[in-house]
């Protein structure tokens, strides 16, 4: 193992470690629906979410919707009308616009994928930060009525590293008619880029954690 690979492999424990010490259990209070609504306000011509950034949403930036932006995320829902699986794939559009919308006012245009710098960096995310803004993206899609087939529910974390796994969040949709959630995960993704969805069972037992 080279010297420059245990350096990094230490450094992504160590913010590992100080995401599950000092972030997770602040936040775990915060996982439900009804307190990340708290962080989504519609109004009659604007509607505003607070983004999270920096780890452990250490930064808080609001980020405007106006008129054209709540047109643009009406029109991305509205490509899948046309049943629940078509619905995931445009939830897909949504995240990745929201996430370069919210860049112009947050900073995070280069936001990398995965946790591979000190927290405290306000240009990046963990992932904390990610499932936090994804859950608050969903409930403001829900609150504008662009939900069809789904629903926001609470979100959901593994891992703990006595099961070598990384502590890891999501945000989850849940089905309407079947009742499967459905895991929404931007963290191992480039700013902008097309998020995971999967079944929550799935996330669950694989991933990159």
């Amino acid at each position: 193992m080279s010297t420059h690979y245990r350096l990094a492999s230490l450094i992504a424990g160590f913010a590992a470690l100080v995401c599950l010490t000092f972030s997770a259990p602040a936040f775990a209070q915060k996982a439900s629906v009804s307190s990340q609504s708290k962080y989504v306000r519609v109004n009659a011509h604007e509607s505003d979410v607070i983004f999270c950034h920096g780890f452990g949403c250490r930064f808080e930036t609001e980020v405007p919707f106006k008129d054209d932006e709540i047109a643009k995320l009406r029109g991305i829902l509205a490509t899948g009308a046309d049943g629940p699986e078509q619905e995931r794939e445009a939830v897909k559009q949504a995240v990745a616009y929201f996430e370069r919308h919210a860049a112009e006012f947050a900073g995070t245009g280069k936001d990398i994928a995965g946790n591979y710098t000190i927290g405290g960096d306000p240009t990046q995310l963990d992932c904390i930060d990610e499932a936090h803004n994804t859950a608050r993206l969903l409930i403001l899609l829900q609150k504008h009525g662009f939900l069809k087939y789904h629903t926001v529910a609470k979100i959901e974390g593994r891992g703990n590293f006595l099961d070598t796994r990384y502590p890891h969040n999501t945000a989850v949709l849940k089905d309407k008619t079947t009742g499967v959630k459905w895991s929404v995960d931007s963290w191992m993704r480039h700013n902008g880029d097309i998020p995971e969805v999967m079944t929550l069972k799935r996330w669950f037992r694989e991933g990159y954690s």
